[in-house]
């Protein structure tokens, strides 16, 4: 099966490109099969029932009433369990990404443990290999839910769960917040990029490196709009601002394929869209709008962040 998903793409549990994802979906064709083989037969013997009329045998109501429910219950129960105990084990040699949840954007660190390379709203993984996320939240219950690659876990405060994913082929996968978490919760979507090793291993690399430098004079201008406006003491830039951790690293932003957290199109018009008047693209979003800017020094901030890949 090939990914033809694509930016923007239409998130599914029916579309499956991992193990886990596979998992879940055997597991629940087989819990529709058979419950829907069960409905058929109990149907049937209502027929039958109206058109012999009366009384019922003993044996039916014990075989048909406990002794069937109780072993089709039980297989299920177990198979279920064995099923969602394979998808819940972590990989203790996987690589580990730790993702954090705020309203209404996706904190993403790699390697945490030791290179602790931050990024946003955007995970790329490894192809082929598996991939543990560490879930936490900042504020209230989000849950972190690609259905494509696996099913979905909660983030809770005060506790980090992990379970382990792995795509097998390359592509772009939607995920989604699947716990409601506020007036945006619906506007709070990401993406997992899968690419081979090789390519995952060069990324890292270049997002642990600064951002790049402005050529340009608009882009010199804007540079120089973002660390007067103030937007350094929320945001961090490696290389122009260090360690503001409130909002969303900025250091790749134009690289994303998404602004807002997968909602909109990454491009300068939906950036300075964002950055004017951010309550109306994402409500109840803790930015403030910075609509007081002019417009050139708007268009200026705009282009410089789209150029930041």
């Amino acid at each position: 099966m090939t990914s033809e998903l694509g930016e923007f793409g239409a998130q599914s549990a029916l579309r499956v490109f991992g193990p886990n994802a596979e998992a879940a979906l055997l597991l629940t064709v087989i819990m529709t099969a058979v419950g829907l083989a069960i409905f058929a037969l109990v149907m049937a013997f209502v027929w039958l029932a109206a058109r012999r009329g009366g009384q019922p045998r003993t044996w039916w109501i014990w075989g048909g009433g406990l002794v069937f429910p109780l072993v089709t219950i039980l297989a299920l129960f177990v198979f279920s369990s064995i099923t969602l105990r394979a998808i819940a084990r972590t990989d203790p040699d996987a690589t580990v990404i730790e993702v954090t949840g705020h309203q209404y954007w996706w904190d993403v660190i790699y390697d945490p443990d030791d290179r602790a390379i931050r990024d946003a709203n955007e995970i790329v993984v490894p192809v082929g290999e598996p991939v543990t996320f560490r879930l936490k939240t900042a504020d209230v219950i989000h849950s972190f839910w690609v259905p494509s690659l696996g099913g979905k876990l909660d983030m809770i405060p005060g506790r980090t769960n992990s379970f382990t994913l792995t795509a097998s082929e390359a592509g772009r996968f939607r995920g989604q917040c699947a716990e409601f978490c506020g007036l945006s919760h619906p506007k709070m979507a990401f993406e997992v990029v899968a690419v081979p090793p090789d390519d995952f291993a060069a990324f890292l690399d270049r997002l642990e490196g600064e951002a790049r430098d402005a050529a340009m004079p608009e882009l010199l201008h804007g540079k120089q709009v973002f660390l007067d406006a103030g937007c350094a003491a929320c945001h961090q830039i490696r290389g122009v601002a260090e360690g503001a951790m409130i909002g969303p690293d900025l250091t790749r932003v134009g690289g994303r394929a998404a602004l807002g957290a997968g909602m909109w199109r990454m491009n300068k018009g939906n950036l300075a869209g964002w950055i004017a008047d951010v309550s109306d693209m994402k409500p109840g979003a803790q930015m403030p709008d910075y609509n007081h800017l002019s417009g050139p020094d708007l268009r200026a901030l705009a282009a410089w962040l789209e150029s930041l890949k």
